[in-house]
């Protein structure tokens, strides 16, 4: 059974090609055109034993993320918008290019790459304030498209990690992933952390810097892998400019009362 929760109102031609798109393709995740429209399907990943003992259920994962996807939006978080669905297959709308692709690739202008990170840090705040985490919020699953946000990937998705503790994760990851990209402190950055912070809905900036004032071990634990030649070790390299970032921007005071 298949069924179309998209709002647009896509035509007979386009799912009946989106069905069977699915039912053809043994990707994971593939991309589809139709009359200049991008559509990507995602699929029920197969995994070998040994995987499946290391990941866990498949089919679990994969229902925990489709349900995962409607709720977030209903609850308004921006996420991408469901053609068609069916038992083992999900298909979206394309939601335009990761901030990865808009960083690493200098697209776009530097006023407009700095206009989408910050989007991207006040949508991530205003999830938090509905008291929901994403779970893993790296810059290649955010994407940007008419001057909107969309958040991908819910695999990480669930009801435990929607928490301060989970919100404070999920700003670190942000983040971090940012700098895995950047490899140095730049105004995109910047803007992504302006974006979050002008829009904390609970101290979770604070909360952060305080747990990442803790982690200088791990700076000093991979200080060897980090010394890599550029472009190697990327992650790594990352690390002391994501506790840098938290560390040196100090807790805003609280307001005073008259």
């Amino acid at each position: 059974m298949t069924v179309n929760h998209s709002t647009t109102h896509p035509d007979a031609a386009l799912l009946a090609r989106i069905k069977s798109h699915a039912d053809a393709t043994d990707q994971r995740i593939s991309r589809l055109e139709h009359n200049g429209q991008i559509i990507w399907v995602k699929k029920q990943e197969r995994l070998s034993l040994r995987m499946r003992l290391q990941k866990g259920n498949a089919r679990d994962a994969f229902i925990a993320e489709r349900e995962a996807l409607h709720r977030l939006q209903s609850a308004g978080v921006p996420v991408p918008e469901i053609m068609l669905e069916g038992k083992y297959f999900i298909a979206t709308a394309d939601s335009g290019p990761p901030l990865k692709v808009l960083l690493k690739n200098k697209i776009g202008g530097q006023q407009n790459r700095q206009i989408a990170f910050a989007a991207a840090g006040k949508q991530l705040a205003l999830m938090h304030g509905c008291h929901l985490s994403h779970g893993r919020p790296s810059i290649k699953d955010i994407c940007w498209k008419d001057d909107q946000i969309t958040f991908l990937d819910f695999e990480r998705f669930a009801d435990k990690r929607n928490t301060g503790k989970g919100h404070m994760q999920d700003l670190v990851m942000m983040v971090f992933s940012a700098y895995s990209v950047s490899g140095r402190d730049c105004a995109e950055i910047d803007a992504l952390i302006k974006g979050y912070r002008d829009n904390d809905p609970a101290g979770i900036w604070e909360m952060a810097a305080k747990w990442c004032g803790k982690m200088g071990w791990i700076n000093l634990l991979t200080k060897p892998v980090q010394w890599r030649k550029p472009g190697k070790a990327r992650e790594f390299k990352a690390i002391p400019l994501t506790l840098n970032a938290f560390t040196k921007i100090k807790a805003r005071p609280n307001p005073t009362t008259t």
